[in-house]
């Protein structure tokens, strides 16, 4: 999970876009995000331990302007899904988004001027797939995003180095749901979110 606190942290906050490919509707949609978020953490009056809480809220608002948290959940829950009722499934995308938030945004506060260069973006109807870079001190790391577009473009999963965010999640929710009930593996999420806000670390939900 070492890989994709770098990732979400470096999707919504960077001070310089560097692109080489002509931006698109869908790369703008990502642009627009980062900008927001460098007013949050620009603005003098949210600055401070003091108002830590006020600028997280601020920053997991931005995030859910273009992340599509039911999309995501959906399809890190896989086949899965099926076996939550309309309630579960709005609890567990309720919950899996808050864990995901409040395991990534404080990671934006501990940015450190790394680049983010744009190579371009594929679309195929409704879906997206962004290409970008980022530089840090020794070495760059490949990060993709895929968006699906319905009134507008959002995105629903992170591809670090070939290594997806809803993968990984699927991964550990069909181990989970192989043996216990829906309600069970939200529970499993609330508890970590409970450990996060008690300041703890947090490992794999299946763990």
């Amino acid at each position: 999970m070492k890989k994709f606190s770098i990732v979400l942290g470096t999707l919504i906050l960077t001070v310089c876009l560097c692109s080489t490919a002509l931006a698109g509707e869908a790369q703008d949609r990502l642009k627009v995000g980062i900008e927001n978020v460098i007013n949050i953490l620009a603005d003098a009056s949210l600055k401070g331990p003091a108002k830590r809480d006020v600028r997280q809220q601020k920053l997991r608002a931005v995030a859910d302007g273009f992340f599509d948290w039911r999309e995501l959940s959906r399809r890190a829950a896989a086949e899965g899904w099926k076996k939550f009722t309309p309630k579960q499934q709005d609890d567990f995308v309720a919950s899996f988004s808050e864990l995901l938030q409040k395991t990534y945004v404080r990671k934006l506060e501990k940015y450190n001027n790394e680049k983010v260069e744009y190579l371009g973006e594929q679309i195929a109807d409704n879906q997206a797939f962004l290409k970008t870079q980022v530089a840090l001190k020794d070495k760059t790391i490949p990060i993709n995003y895929v968006m699906i577009k319905h009134s507008q473009w959002m995105v629903y999963d992170v591809v670090v180095e070939g290594v997806s965010l809803v993968k990984n999640y699927r991964t550990q929710f069909a181990k989970i749901l192989s043996r216990e009930t829906p309600d069970a593996l939200i529970l499993r999420i609330k508890d970590k979110i409970k450990s996060l806000d008690a300041g703890k670390n947090v490992d794999d939900v299946a763990s």
